[in-house]
C-alpha cells in the first residue's frame, strides 16, 4: 500500500509530540512493507520565490517533501490570513504530487503550514483521507483554543467576534488591542458584518478580516470531506462536533508510543523529590506556573526541578522562565534529548508535571511517563484528565492555580507512600504497533468502501 502522511513540521528540526507520532507511525507502516512518504511544512525566512519553497530530504529511510511557508504573499495570493488555511500554491504542488506518487491513502496528522485545500485535491482524485488531529488547528487559527486573557475557548462564536478580537490582540500595539477588546460585542459584530458586506473595502485590514471570517466555514466544509477523523480524546471529539464535524466520521483511538527499555526507577540517594517538566517552552505549556509553585512550596524534604525543552523557540518566554528561576540552584534547564532516551530521563524523575493552560490533546509525554511508572501532576482539563485520574495514577489541579499545584507538590514531598501508590497504578499505554494496527484496519475499510463504489 502507498501511504502519504502530512504534518505541519517534522524532524530533525522539530521533535514535539505530533512530529514523533508521525515519525513512529511512518516507520511502523514502513516496517510492515508499505511505501510511505511524508509531506511537511517548514518555517521559512521571507523572500523566497515560489519555486524555492519546495525541497525534499531523507530522514531515517523516509522521503520527506517539504514546503517552506512564511508570512508573505506567494503564488497569486497576497492575503496572509487566507494563505494560512487556503494556500493555492501548495494545493497545486500537492495535486501534482498525488498524481506522481499515487497514494492509496492519505493520512493527515496536521495541515498547519500546508493548506486545508489539499483535502479538495484528494477528494477530486477519489483518494480516501484519514485525519488524526493533534491540536485544534481545524477550528482555531492559533491551534490552541486560548483567548488573549488565556481563558479556554470552544471555537469561533456565532459572529466570529472572539477570533477577530484575538487576532487584533496578537497583531496590534497593546493600547490599540486593549481598546478594541473592550468594545461591546454587538459593535464589533456590526463592524465585522459591514466589512464582509463590502464596507471599508479600501481599508488595509479589510481583506484580512474577510479571510478570517471565512475560515470557520472553509474548514468545516473540508473536515466533512474527510473519510475518517481519528481522535485520541473525548474532548477532541466534542470540540470538533461542536464546530460542525459530522459525528459519524469520528473514530476513537488513543495515541501509541514506541516501547522503551525497562526502566528501573530508584529513589534519590538523599531522599530528594525529583520533579520534571518535558515539553515546549511556550506560555501555553505552563512551565512558569510550575517554577512559581516549586519556589513557593514550603516543606523540609529537599526537592529539585528539571526542565526539558528548547530555549530558542520562544526566546522572550525562555527569558521569563530564567528570571523566575534566578537564584534557585535546585532548578536546572536541561535542554532537549533524543526521543530514544526518554526512558533514561524518567528513570531519574519521581513525578512529571504537565501544567498546561490550554486544552492539551493527551501529550505523548504523559503516556511515556506512565509507561515508566512515573506519576503525573496535571491540569484538570480534558485530554489531560482523561489520562490522569486524581488520586489514582496522579494528581490534578485547576488551570493556572499556582497554589493548587504547589499543594500537590507538597503532598508528594510530605507523603512518600502516596508517590508509591500513584506509581503502582500507572496505566499501560498503547504501543505504536497496536496504534498502527488500528490505523490499518481503518485504511482497509476505506479502501474496501472505495472499491465498492466503483
Amino acid at each position: 500500500m502507498k501511504i502519504l502522511l502530512t504534518t505541519h513540521v517534522f524532524l530533525p528540526e522539530h521533535a514535539a509530540g505530533t512530529e514523533i507520532l508521525t515519525f513512529h507511525s511512518a516507520k511502523e507502516l514502513q516496517a510492515r512493507g508499505h511505501d510511505v512518504e511524508i509531506c511537511t511544512g517548514f518555517f521559512a525566512k521571507p523572500g523566497l520565490k515560489d519555486e524555492q519553497r519546495f525541497d525534499s530530504y531523507e530522514y531515517e529511510g523516509l522521503t520527506v517533501r517539504r514546503f517552506h511557508h512564511d508570512l508573505s504573499p506567494m503564488g497569486h495570493q497576497s492575503n496572509i490570513v487566507e494563505l494560512e488555511y487556503d494556500n493555492r500554491l501548495y494545493r497545486q504542488w500537492f495535486t501534482r504530487h498525488l498524481l506522481n506518487f499515487k497514494p492509496d491513502i492519505v493520512q493527515f496528522f496536521h495541515l498547519g503550514l500546508l493548506s486545508a485545500s489539499v483535502i479538495d485535491a484528494c477528494d477530486e482524485l477519489g483518494i480516501p483521507m484519514v485525519m488524526t488531529p493533534t491540536d485544534y488547528w481545524l477550528v482555531c487559527p492559533n491551534y490552541q483554543l486560548r483567548l488573549p486573557d488565556n481563558s479556554p475557548c470552544r471555537g469561533p462564536d456565532r459572529d466570529g467576534v472572539n477570533c477577530l478580537k484575538h487576532a487584533v490582540a496578537r497583531s496590534q500595539p497593546k493600547p490599540v488591542a486593549w481598546m478594541f477588546n473592550h468594545l461591546p460585542y454587538s459593535l464589533v459584530a456590526g463592524m465585522k458584518r459591514a466589512i464582509e458586506g463590502g464596507a471599508l473595502s479600501g481599508a488595509k485590514f479589510s481583506p484580512q478580516v474577510t479571510a478570517l471570517s471565512k475560515r470557520p466555514m472553509f474548514l468545516k466544509e473540508r473536515m466533512n470531506k474527510l473519510s475518517r477523523v481519528v481522535v485520541p480524546s473525548q474532548l477532541m471529539a466534542d470540540l470538533l462536533i461542536e464546530n460542525g464535524l459530522d459525528p459519524q466520521k469520528i473514530v476513537h483511538s488513543r495515541f501509541g508510543i514506541r516501547p522503551t527499555p525497562s526502566v528501573v526507577r530508584k529513589p534519590a540517594s538523599d531522599g530528594r523529590l525529583r520533579i520534571g517538566f518535558i515539553g515546549g517552552l511556550s506560555e501555553h505549556k505552563g512551565a512558569h506556573l510550575l517554577i512559581s509553585a516549586f519556589r513557593s512550596s514550603s516543606h523540609v524534604r529537599p526537592m529539585d526541578l528539571k526542565i526539558y525543552g528548547r530555549m530558542d523557540l520562544d526566546p522572550r518566554y525562555s527569558e521569563r522562565l530564567l528570571k523566575l528561576a534566578a537564584g534557585d540552584d535546585r532548578i536546572t534547564f536541561c535542554g532537549t534529548f533524543p526521543n530514544d532516551q526518554i526512558g533514561h530521563i524518567f528513570s531519574e524523575l519521581d513525578v512529571l508535571v504537565v501544567p498546561s493552560i490550554w486544552y492539551e490533546n493527551t501529550p505523548l509525554v504523559m503516556y511515556s511517563a506512565q509507561a515508566a511508572g512515573c506519576p503525573i501532576i496535571a491540569t484538570n482539563l480534558g485530554g489531560m484528565s482523561e489520562v490522569v485520574k486524581h488520586e489514582v495514577n496522579g494528581l490534578l489541579f485547576e488551570r493556572e492555580d499556582v497554589a493548587g499545584l504547589g499543594a500537590a507538590i507538597e503532598r508528594l514531598a510530605d507523603d512518600p507512600s502516596l508517590l508509591k501508590r500513584l506509581a503502582a497504578h500507572a496505566i499501560q499505554p498503547k504501543s505504536i504497533s497496536d496504534y498502527t494496527d488500528e490505523l490499518l484496519l481503518i485504511y482497509d475499510e476505506l479502501l474496501t468502501e472505495s472499491l465498492d463504489q466503483k
